[in-house]
Parts: C-alpha cells; sequence; structure tokens
C-alpha cells in the first residue's frame, strides 16, 4: 500500500527533472485560461511577454520588480490591474527599460534579459 504513493512522488520527481531549462520559466496555472497573454503592467501600459532574449546592451534604467503576481485573482470581480503587477512573472522580478525602442521593455530572468512588447 505504502509502495504505490512512494513510487508516483517519485516518478512525479523524474518528470519534473526533465523539464527544458532554455526558455523563461515562467508561472503556469490552469487558470490562465481566462487571460489574453502573459503580461506585465507598467503604469497604465501592459507589456506581452516574449521569449525573445536581449542583448546586454539594450538594458536601460531599472523601471521596478514586480509586485504581484496575478494569475489566480482573474476571476475576482473587483481586481484592478496596477502598476508592475503580472500574470506570469513571480515577484521581485526586475523590470528595465530598453534604450532601443519605447515599445519594448527587458525583464530579468536568470541572469538574462528577455523583451516584453508593448500591447496598449
Amino acid at each position: 500500500m505504502l509502495k504505490r504513493p512512494i513510487l508516483i512522488t517519485f516518478l512525479s520527481l523524474s518528470l519534473v527533472g526533465c523539464a527544458s531549462t532554455k526558455e523563461p520559466i515562467l508561472t503556469k496555472s490552469t487558470e490562465e485560461a481566462s487571460w489574453a497573454y502573459e503580461f506585465v503592467r507598467v503604469q497604465e501600459t501592459s507589456f506581452q511577454l516574449t521569449q525573445k532574449e536581449a542583448e546586454d546592451s539594450v538594458k536601460g534604467d531599472l523601471i521596478g520588480k514586480v509586485q504581484r503576481n496575478i494569475v489566480d485573482m482573474d476571476t475576482a470581480e473587483e481586481l484592478i490591474e496596477k502598476h508592475l503587477d503580472s500574470n506570469s512573472l513571480p515577484p521581485g522580478t526586475a523590470l528595465y527599460k530598453h534604450t532601443k525602442n519605447n515599445n519594448f521593455i527587458l525583464y530579468e530572468w536568470k541572469d538574462k534579459y528577455y523583451i516584453a512588447e508593448k500591447k496598449d
């Protein structure tokens, strides 16, 4: 009886270890189906997260760090998206200005920079 839960736990951990680490690992949830895309909010603008890596040379000033991950709050009627909210990035993720394109910002993930594109 006890062998089955141990086997299931072992297999689950084995599969997690096989996950690809080449792409940014963003927060996933079954509730994400209601969001049109993964985003981060800066002031009154939404930026769609991409997995396009950016050169260090285009990293500008720090905008701030993600304050809340709101992925599981999408069903709350009173949810108001705020500055530095994201439905994918974890709190504490650094956001930077893009020095060559005002329609882009950068987010830092595992010591690399990725582009987020302006949607509004």
